[in-house]
């Protein structure tokens, strides 16, 4: 695996663990609830979902020989994943902590 491979594998990795804790935050604060946040909250649920949507794409351009090949693709496809990931984890925690949102 060359340097860049690894950069990714450690972005995803931080991402999944972040948005994991945070997924089980959530169920842990509302398990005593009758209705789940991700149904109360459906504008921030659609966002959360867009963006995890974004975020997934742009991995897989991320990996794709066209875009290796070229260094304004490369940063442009990579900006984009990490702002939708760091826009994802925004919206986990807006529904984690309602009074922010």
């Amino acid at each position: 695996m060359d340097n860049q491979s690894l950069v990714i594998a450690a972005r995803h990795g931080a991402f999944f663990l972040l948005v994991g804790t945070m997924n089980k935050q959530i169920q842990v604060k509302y398990q005593s609830t009758p209705s789940s946040p991700y149904d109360t909250q459906k504008m921030v649920t659609s966002a959360f979902l867009v963006a995890l949507f974004v975020y997934a794409t742009a991995s897989l351009a991320e990996v794709t020989p066209r875009v290796q090949e070229s260094v304004y693709l490369r940063r442009l496809v990579g900006n984009t994943h990490l702002f939708a990931g760091a826009i994802t984890a925004v919206f986990l925690l807006v529904l984690l902590i309602p009074a922010w949102g």
